[in-house]
Order: C-alpha cells, then structure tokens, then sequence
C-alpha cells in the first residue's frame, strides 16, 4: 500500500500541497503540454507571415490556453485512473500519491482561471477557450466519458487541435486569415493527431482499456486489425497531404517529409505483432517525436531568416 507523502513530519506536511502541485503537472503529461503549445505558436507564427500582429497579446493568450490543456489533462488523468492501474501506468493517481481530489480542485482551478484570462482577449477567443475546456469534459467527464469510444476520440482529437492553432493565430493577428499555408498545415497535423495519434494510443493500453470496459477499436477489433488500421493511416495521410502540398503550392515540404518518415517508422513498427509491454508504446512515441519535427520544421526556419534579417 502507498503510503501517503508528507504525512509523517511537520516538515513534510508543511511542503506536501507544493508536492502535490508538481505531481498535477506531472499528471498532465508533461510531453503533451509541450505539443499544445507548439501547436498555439504555429498557428500564431503562420498567422504572422499574413500581416501585422500583437505578439503581447499572444503571449498573454499562450497562459490562457496552457491553463486550460493543464486542466483538461489533469482531470483526464483523474478520470483514467482505473484505466491506468489496469495498464501498469506510473502516474502519480495511478501510483495513489496524487489524491483525486486534489487534482480535481487543481484543475477546475486552473479552467477557471483560464477562462479568466481570456476574458481580456475578447467574446470569440474567449468562446474558443470555453469550447475547449467543453470538449476536455466530454471526452472524459461523466456522464458522456467519449474517450471510450476511438470515434469520438478521433473528432475530439482532431477538434482540440485545430481550435489550438486558430486560438493562435486569432492571439496574435486579432483575426483568421485564409492563408493556404496555415490551412493545409492546420489541417494536415490536426489528421496526424487524430488519425496515428489515436490508433497508436490505443496499442499500449489495449488490454487495460478492454478490462475497464471502454468500446474503442482496439478492444473491439483487437490487436491485429489496431496495427493494420495504424499502418494504413500513418501511410495514407503523407500521401494525401503531399498532392495537396503539390497542387496548392505551398511552402509545407520540410513537414510533409517529417511526416513520410514517421508514417514510415510507424507502419514498420507495426507490421508484424506486438508483444504486450513498453514495446507496445514505441509507435505512440514515434507519433509524438513527429509532431514535434513538423512544428519544428515551421518554427526553425523562419526564426533563421528572422535572425538573418537583424
């Protein structure tokens, strides 16, 4: 049994709520925040290459939307707390060091305070940020809970993430413009996110999510048809974004290749079965790796010829 920390010493109580506070970072993936901050910042840094902007008012902007994925994260990990016993996961609920209650208080605060922030930012970007703390609760909150199901997780996923670029580029430009470039590339990661992200989940956690009696593919399906249906869609999509890359013209080739050789990795890692164990997680990590190459590939460049124009 998990023995509570900080309950032993006066000491201990006195730093337990700090500890406890890091823990709730923890909780909500650490690897994930990153990601929807570069997802904030690209669609902000496409949106600049359109015209004039307030970079203060993204930045400002960039709190208020990192507060509200903490607190979608946060409550997710509560909510998932079975799931992740089940599946050996190593997260502080899962470990019994973080009390669900505590993180419960810790992300409603936070979603409070995000909407707070985006007050300031005025009715649509505030509207933007309500949206995606509503979307955060459906997919994990009773008694709609939509995470048990690989659809609705797909239509989440692949929502969250376009609303995060055009919060971005709504921050910093005050308006949404219809630049090819911020479309094709909005739309052709929001896929990656939707599509591979929530088929390469699954494998990892396939028997845990099955036991808690969610009624995603995987646990329907199985294990063969999750990996077939993982190669085919980290295969397909590159192809598709590259003929709209091609026809449309748009300077989105760096990401397109980024995409080729995750689609690539993940569908070899894939191809053959998988045994249960952390072998199982390597194409969700190859999955991850490549979101972070795409938005590197968009960020890194034009911060280079910003540099060369000093």
């Amino acid at each position: 049994m998990t023995t509570d920390i900080g309950s032993s010493s006066g000491s201990s109580s006195g730093s337990l709520p700090l500890r406890r506070a890091v823990m709730c970072v923890a909780e909500a993936r650490v690897t994930v925040q990153i990601n929807f901050l570069l997802r904030y910042l690209t669609g902000a840094w496409l949106s600049s290459a359109a015209g004039g902007g307030e970079p203060v008012r993204a930045a400002w902007g960039a709190i208020s939307w990192t507060l509200a994925v903490f607190a979608v994260y946060l409550y997710n990990g509560v909510t998932d707390m079975n799931e992740d016993r089940l599946n050996g996961s190593r997260r502080p609920i899962a470990r019994g060091e973080l009390p669900p209650s505590f993180a419960t208080g810790v992300a409603a605060a936070s979603a409070l305070v995000s909407v707070a922030a985006a007050v300031p930012l005025g009715p649509a970007w505030t509207v933007m940020a309500m949206l995606f703390l509503a979307l955060g609760y459906l997919y994990s909150g009773p008694p709609f809970q939509l995470k048990r199901r690989t659809s609705a997780t797909v239509v989440i996923g692949l929502t969250a993430s376009v609303l995060t670029y055009c919060a971005g580029a709504y921050a910093y430009a005050g308006e949404l413009h219809a630049d090819p470039t911020l479309i094709v590339f909005v739309l052709a990661a929001s896929l990656w996110t939707g599509l591979v992200g929530s088929t390469t989940k699954d494998l990892p956690d396939l028997e845990g999510d099955a036991a808690a009696g969610r009624v995603t593919y995987a646990a329907v399906h199985g294990e063969r048809a999750l990996r077939r249906a993982a190669v085919a869609v980290s295969l397909a999509l590159p192809a598709v974004v590259t003929v709209a890359v091609v026809l449309l013209d748009v300077a989105l080739l760096l990401p397109t290749a980024a995409m080729w050789v995750g689609g690539v990795v993940i569908a070899l890692l894939c191809r053959r079965p998988i045994p249960a164990g952390p072998r199982r997680g390597r194409p969700y990590a190859v999955f991850m790796v490549t979101q972070y190459v795409l938005h590197a590939c968009v960020i890194v460049p034009a911060l280079s010829r910003d540099w060369l124009l000093l």
